[in-house]
């Protein structure tokens, strides 16, 4: 099968377009659309979700349990992206792949990916011990740039019309201007435009989702009045642990990012992630580089 050469971006409609990726039929794979990002590069969700997708097509009857991408370079939205799986290990319990993202010649990331069987457990998850404001009950990001103008641009996720993502952040009137230091940061987060349950489908639109906010915690840690402006934001690391086979991403999803490290504007963020039920779904940890703006 010839891949498929032209780029385009993607109008944030169907998440499923975004997956959906050429095969040259030698484990390697290639993007034809384009998220962009704030800043004008590819949008690391994207990254996270395709190389996922592309490792899930070599696995057979079982599920993701981690994810972990290391980004070396920025991506290029004028370019298209290669994923390349190299198949590691398959015995009775576990799947591994590892993942290669090329541009050109250059390797924009390298991601490792585990796939294992489902499996009864007679250890219960133990869920979200107390209540956080019902989804519907919260402003949307739209509503909350109209109300908080100066800060809209704090917002990381882009809010157009044609969003795939509703988000929802558990925030008052004074944390949105002013977040305390090392206090906890949540949101929810479900797509607009429902997913067919097939697959890992939907761990991959989890994955999508895992990038769209950054706990603004790291720039009340260094003291900035706007991170934005002044400084460069970027993930480093992310690393991404299922804790369930069946994930709808259809519904409500609750993040919870736990109180940030950070050293000389290096970060380290953790994320606990649940069904709208409190029962876990993921935990995820990003490692990410604040550095001033040329």
């Amino acid at each position: 099968m010839m891949l498929y050469n032209s780029r385009q971006y993607w109008d944030q409609r169907d998440l499923i377009e975004l997956l959906a990726l050429d095969s040259d039929g030698q484990n390697r794979y290639r993007s034809h659309v384009c998220d962009i990002d704030v800043n004008g590069g590819v949008y690391g969700g994207q990254l996270i979700a395709q190389a996922l997708w592309a490792a899930a097509q070599s696995v057979s009857g079982r599920s993701p349990s981690m994810l972990q991408m290391t980004f070396l370079q920025e991506a290029h939205p004028l370019d298209s992206i290669e994923y390349s799986v190299e198949l590691l290990q398959d015995d009775r319990h576990v799947s591994s792949r590892h993942v290669y993202g090329v541009q050109g010649t250059g390797l924009i990331f390298s991601a490792n990916v585990s796939f294992q069987r489902s499996e009864a457990s007679s250890v219960r998850p133990r869920p979200l011990e107390r209540r956080l404001p019902e989804p519907e009950s919260l402003p949307t990001l739209a509503e909350l740039a109209v109300s908080h103008p100066r800060r809209c641009e704090a917002f990381q996720l882009r809010f157009t019309d044609c969003s795939v993502l509703d988000v929802r952040p558990i925030h008052d009137e004074i944390s949105i201007d002013q977040p305390q230091v090392n206090s906890e940061i949540g949101y929810w987060v479900r797509l607009k435009q429902p997913l067919p349950n097939e697959g890992c489908l939907h761990h991959a639109a989890l994955a999508y989702i895992s990038a769209c906010w950054l706990n603004r915690g790291l720039a009340q840690s260094l003291s900035l009045p706007d991170t934005r402006r002044q400084y460069n934001v970027c993930s480093l690391n992310q690393s991404l642990w299922f804790h369930n086979p069946q994930i709808d991403a259809n519904d409500w999803l609750l993040f919870l990012n736990d109180p940030d490290r950070v050293l000389s504007g290096h970060g380290l963020a953790t994320t606990r992630i649940y069904q709208r039920n409190g029962l876990p779904v993921a935990s995820m940890v990003r490692d990410v580089l604040v550095s001033h703006s040329e």
